[in-house]
């Protein structure tokens, strides 16, 4: 009897180590969901506005027949800078400004409003692609950040112009 009660001790020992040193295998499922989106890259935020800086003509000394070019020159300079995920559509309108006229966008002279120097906006350094409300930048992106800069143009052989500070703003409305 001594005997079978020590031979059924042993085998329950021996079971209970193999029940405590077990392997399980198992699978774990791992998901992301990549949407269609923007986010625009610029530090100049207030109220949920974005300030993407200004397209500066510079100091201008008279407005002869040439034409006077600007472009902005980065991010929160006046370029518009998105990353966007890869196949997204957007589209970039800029508006036609505070001092249209005659089918035109214009500065005001800070002085005297009613004085104004038109200027045109563009989408390409050549400024053959007007940029406006009608005439979006639309593009699809890569995944990668974009930076658009804006190009300008006053110009030349306006009539009127007299020295003095010019200024208009802009709204900038991006779709996606």
């Amino acid at each position: 009897m001594k005997v079978c009660k020590l031979f059924a001790g042993v085998v329950f020992f021996f079971t209970s180590l193999s029940v405590q040193a077990a392997t399980v295998n198992g699978t774990l499922g791992v998901t992301a969901v990549v949407g269609s989106g923007c986010t625009v890259d610029n530090n100049n935020v207030t109220a949920g506005v974005v300030d993407f800086g200004s397209l500066n003509f510079g100091n201008i000394t008279s407005i002869g027949s040439q034409n006077v070019d600007a472009q902005t020159s980065g991010n929160g300079s006046g370029s518009i800078a998105m990353t966007c995920s890869g196949g997204t559509s957007f589209s970039i309108s800029l508006d036609n400004g505070q001092h249209f006229a005659g089918g035109t966008r214009a500065m005001a002279n800070a002085g005297n409003a009613s004085i104004l120097m038109t200027y045109s906006l563009y989408q390409n350094a050549a400024r053959t692609l007007p940029w406006t409300n009608a005439s979006p930048l639309a593009t699809t992106a890569s995944g990668a950040t974009d930076t658009f800069h804006v190009y300008g143009r006053i110009p030349g052989g306006q009539a009127g112009v007299t020295s003095g500070t010019y200024n208009d703003t802009v709204q900038v409305v991006i779709s996606w």
